[in-house]
């Protein structure tokens, strides 16, 4: 190499290095011009993009953790410049024990809220719609800040089983692309106490799982591999947030076939998709699903959807019930299901819904339907949601877990008693209501409405929780968090349809922080059961300080956190 080539190479490293640190100093001056406020606020409050700097502050940055426990924390930002490239991740959490690593780091996104809950007094909302509201959970970065609006920041911190209590302390990081712009020091303390596992408690959230409705949103097709796929992170996912039900309709999964000029049953989709939720960790019930829908409308007639031969082919109808088509379907499907339970060792764990809702004036039809579950499939219990305000003597002997809605058995505690005492059990539900001074887990309402569903549960002994509305999805969820049903009759309350939202690169769900709530809710509830295993009038007092009636309960989040840590606290001191 001669020398004016050595020169050569010399002036072109010495320019690069030269511009190597024009950018950097301009990176990193550009990093300091862009004024960035941070701020740790409780996650049960709902962060807004108008809400100022310092927003619902915590201080000290302090939570609380029970071990085998998730716990969620907030991070609020706002500056009066756009940041883009914005990065946010977590370092583990390190203190007396073995180090926290399972950090999980989201964004907040914010979605249309077109109108607010009708009969709901102002003071019940946590703002006037129409607004942007912040709901789903994003797990993708890098997040464009914008000028003057307040973004979140979710973090999800795993407590395992064994976790020594103690002390641990966490770092968040912040950079603009790779330029850091922030280290933010926050403390976990865990406490002695941990969740039972799994938590002793039913979670049934309905899944929409119809083929246009998975079509729509990830394009795989019934029964391929991609839909395989797509029920196999589905199940993973829910189970991660405690569901319990296996939503798998035998007439829907189960392929019909001609045998001997009848119809006979292959359940082999039905067995293979119970299957798969049980593997990823989604334990049962079963739940089968209605043998019969109508219309909601009163004296709509009661319909069955049926297999039935036509041109000597198998097809999938739906007919009213007092057609005989209908009653020769049930008489020869629901036998061919038995033995198939049976077979398997799941005829407890089945659960067989007759009507969705049932009113007095179709106790005829649903009576006669119920008996004949009764007679073809000994020992499956039977399933309703219902509204406890009308009689209920007609699913006395007809309904084995009642499922009544909350807001309309206030005054009726003894009546499901009587029916415990009887042999049953008692979950309950909540829909499209109740509203009002009630909890629900409508996006305009407070996150403690949501989370405090499961304090219910535990104050007055039900078994269980059910919402209809999982992923029920319009065509576009983010923009429209109301969708119309019933046929153009019912406009829904803001998240009242779904408390995911679709994922579809990843073929699952994103969650929302509504969500998350509700699975510390749920652990909530198997704090308290533990304590009360140990020393039930504790349990009851504290629970008792949260939750007073169905329409008295705490409803600062400041005041919560006491309660809360109060059951640490005792749950810890009982477990010792």
């Amino acid at each position: 190499m001669n020398r004016t080539t050595r020169c050569r190479r010399f002036g072109w490293r010495r320019a690069a290095l030269v511009l190597a640190v024009l950018a950097a100093a301009g990176s990193s001056a550009c990093a300091r011009r862009a004024k960035l406020d941070y701020w740790f606020a409780d996650p049960l409050v709902k962060i807004f993009p108008d809400d100022p700097a310092g927003t619902a502050r915590l201080e000290p940055p302090e939570f609380q953790a029970a071990r085998n426990s998730h716990v969620s924390i907030q991070l609020a930002l706002r500056s009066p410049e756009v940041v883009g490239d914005l990065w946010a991740d977590a370092l583990p959490l390190t203190g007396p024990g073995m180090p926290i690593e399972s950090v999980n780091v989201r964004w907040v996104e914010y979605v249309v809220v077109t109108s607010n809950t009708p009969n709901t007094p102002e003071e019940e909302l946590v703002r006037k719609a129409p607004a942007l509201f912040p709901d789903a959970l994003l797990e993708e970065f890098p997040l464009t800040l914008r000028s003057n609006q307040t973004r979140a920041v979710w973090i999800t911190v795993r407590v395992a089983a064994n976790q020594e209590p103690g002390l641990y302390r966490g770092v968040l990081r912040l950079r603009q692309g790779v330029e850091p712009l922030a280290q933010i020091p926050y403390r976990l303390r865990v406490h002695a106490a941990a969740v039972p596992s799994p938590v002793p408690l039913n979670i049934s959230n309905y899944l929409n799982l119809s083929d246009a409705h998975l079509q729509q949103f990830y394009g795989c097709a019934q029964f391929s591999d991609a839909w395989w796929e797509l029920m196999r992170n589905i199940a993973r996912f829910m189970a991660r947030y405690h569901q319990t039900s296996i939503f798998a309709n035998p007439v829907r999964l189960a392929q019909a076939e001609v045998a001997g000029g009848a119809l006979r049953y292959d359940f082999r989709h039905f067995e293979r998709f119970v299957e798969t939720f049980q593997a990823a960790g989604v334990p049962g019930p079963i739940e089968g699903g209605n043998l019969m829908h109508r219309q909601r409308v009163r004296n709509a007639p009661l319909m069955v959807q049926a297999w039935v031969l036509e041109g000597g082919r198998p097809v999938l109808r739906s007919l009213e019930r007092t057609d005989p088509r209908a009653r020769e379907f049930l008489q020869t499907f629901l036998p061919q299901l038995y033995r198939l339970l049976e077979r398997r060792g799941w005829t407890r764990l089945y659960l067989q819904g007759i009507l969705d809702e049932p009113h007095e004036w179709e106790r005829e039809g649903f009576v006669e339907t119920a008996e004949l579950v009764r007679r073809l499939m000994p020992g499956v219990r039977t399933i309703e949601p219902v509204g406890a305000r009308q009689d209920l003597g007609f699913m006395e002997k007809t309904v084995d877990i009642w499922v009544p809605q909350l807001g309309t058995f206030d005054d009726k505690l003894e009546l499901l008693q009587a029916h415990v005492r009887r042999g049953g059990e008692v979950w309950f539900y909540t829909a499209l209501s109740p509203r009002g001074r009630y909890m629900n887990r409508f996006i305009d309402y407070s996150l403690l409405k949501t989370r405090l569903l499961h304090w219910i549960n535990f104050k007055y002994d039900f078994k269980g929780f059910l919402h209809w509305g999982g992923n029920f999805w319009g065509p576009e969820p983010f923009k429209d968090t109301q969708p119309v049903i019933n046929e153009g009759r019912t406009y829904l309350p803001p998240g009242d349809a779904f408390i995911v939202y679709p994922n579809r690169l990843r073929r699952s769900f994103f969650s929302s922080i509504r969500l998350e709530q509700m699975r510390e809710g749920i652990e909530d509830f198997g704090l308290l059961r533990a304590l009360a295993d140990r020393d039930a009038e504790a349990a009851r007092r504290i629970a008792g300080e949260a939750v007073e009636s169905f329409t008295e309960y705490v409803r600062e989040p400041a005041r919560f956190r006491q309660i809360h840590r109060k059951l640490l606290e005792a749950a810890s001191a009982a477990s010792r």
